[in-house]
C-alpha cells in the first residue's frame, strides 16, 4: 500500500489544455497605437485587437513558452517559441506583415520597454479544446497578461495581468471534457516572455485517487491494529 500511495502522490503529471495538443493561433505585433488598443497598460489581459492579425498559424505541443532575457532584450519570437517552433505548420499572414514562417521567428522584438501608446506589444489567441473534467484546477504561468475563456458561453476562468514578473494564476474549468477554450496572451513591456499552461492529465488524476485511496486503508488499518 506505501508503493502504491507514493506513486499515486508523486506521479501527478501535467499537460496542456487541448485534446492531443493541437492548437490554433493568431498573433497581433505591433504599437498599441496601430493595433488599437485602448488604456495601454489597463488591457494587458482583455480582448485581443480589432485589426486583421498579422499571423496565423496550427501549433501542435504543449503551451510551455519561456524567454528569459533581460526587459532590454530582442526578445525573439523564435526565442520564445524555442525548438516548439518546429512544430508550427499552415503558417499564413493575412496583413502581409511577415513573408513567411522565418521571418515570423525571426522578427526584432515581440515587445520593447515601455507601456506608452508607440510601445511594442504582442498579443496572441490561442483557441482548441481540453481534455479535463469539470472543476478541474487550471495554472496559467505568464508574464504579462493572460486571460482564459472555456464553454461555448466563453465563461470566465482567468484574467490577470503582471508587468513585474512572472507570475502563476488558477481558475477552475467550469465544463466537461471536449469543450471549447480561449486563451489571450498578452506580451508586453520587453523580456522575460513566458506562457505556460498546466492542467493534470485524467489519467494522473485517477492514480492520484489510487493513491488516496491506498492512504486511507492504510490508515484504516493502522487503526484497527491500535484497538
Amino acid at each position: 500500500m506505501t508503493t502504491a500511495l507514493l506513486i499515486g502522490l508523486g506521479g501527478v503529471a501535467r499537460a496542456g489544455l487541448a485534446n492531443g495538443d493541437v492548437y490554433s493561433f493568431e498573433v497581433w505585433s505591433g504599437s498599441y497605437n496601430t493595433l488599437g488598443i485602448t488604456g495601454n497598460a489597463t488591457n494587458q489581459s482583455g480582448d485581443v485587437p480589432l485589426v486583421n492579425p498579422s499571423a496565423s498559424f496550427t501549433y501542435t505541443g504543449p503551451i510551455n513558452f519561456v524567454d528569459n532575457g533581460g526587459q532590454s532584450s530582442h526578445n525573439l519570437a523564435s526565442t520564445f517559441f524555442g525548438t516548439y517552433g518546429l512544430n508550427i505548420t499552415d503558417f499564413s499572414s493575412i496583413n502581409g506583415q511577415f513573408s513567411s514562417l522565418a521571418d515570423f521567428l525571426a522578427q526584432d522584438q515581440l515587445s520593447n520597454n515601455g507601456l506608452s501608446g508607440n510601445a511594442l506589444v504582442t498579443y496572441m489567441m490561442i483557441t482548441g479544446t481540453y481534455a479535463a473534467a469539470a472543476g478541474t484546477n487550471v495554472t496559467i504561468s505568464h508574464d504579462d497578461g493572460a486571460s482564459l475563456y472555456a464553454g461555448l458561453g466563453n465563461i470566465p476562468v482567468i484574467q490577470s495581468g503582471s508587468f513585474t514578473g512572472q507570475i502563476p494564476s488558477t481558475g477552475v474549468l467550469p465544463v466537461a471534457t471536449d469543450a471549447p477554450f480561449q486563451l489571450v496572451y498578452v506580451e508586453a513591456n520587453g523580456a522575460p516572455a513566458v506562457l505556460q499552461v498546466s492542467v493534470p492529465e485524467p489519467g494522473s488524476l485517477a492514480l492520484l485517487g489510487t493513491g488516496l485511496l491506498g492512504l486511507g486503508l492504510v490508515l484504516r488499518r493502522r487503526n484497527r491494529n491500535r484497538a
